[in-house]
């Protein structure tokens, strides 16, 4: 098993604008399987860690959902956990991704690890098992919503 880094591109994150703000979200990421598709990520168990960004030295996510838009394809098991380098399933728990489907915390979920006064890189880990690996992919694209807060100017991180 190893593990390939992918960095999310500017392009494919984004602070909500308020009327999308609506849903308690104020960040999208959009992770599509080409991200994932790492050519040199071959093995039956290999994980991929996307990067999406850096939190602010004090900061909460109170919400967290991912959107599977498109199922992903290619490879027998693929699951997806979204948390921080030191927590990686903080704010979405393991769950497949090869169905298109809702992802994530509500009202009576309590997100673990959720704040902290450091920062720490927001993450997304695709962990494949079975057959198949990530280079594999051939289909599959998710959103993820999370609400950030930056607790050092109590408003909403940009």
């Amino acid at each position: 098993m190893a593990d390939y880094p992918v960095t999310l591109t500017g392009a494919r994150k984004s602070a909500l604008a308020d009327v999308e703000r609506i849903n308690g979200y104020s960040h999208k990421f959009t992770i599509p399987y080409s991200d994932i598709a790492v050519a040199t990520a071959t093995g039956a168990s290999d994980t991929v860690t996307v990067t999406l960004g850096a939190l602010p030295a004090k900061w909460a996510v109170n919400s967290a959902r991912a959107n599977i838009t498109t199922a992903f394809a290619g490879t027998t098991a693929l699951t997806m956990v979204v948390g921080t380098t030191t927590t990686t399933n903080a704010f979405i728990a393991s769950a497949s991704v090869l169905t298109a489907a809702t992802l994530g915390s509500n009202v009576t979920d309590a997100l673990t690890n959720a704040t902290a006064t450091a920062t720490k890189n927001l993450v997304a880990v695709f962990t494949n098992a079975t057959g198949g690996s990530p280079s594999a992919l051939t289909a599959g694209s998710l959103d993820i919503y999370l609400n950030i807060q930056d607790m050092g100017s109590f408003g909403n991180y940009q």
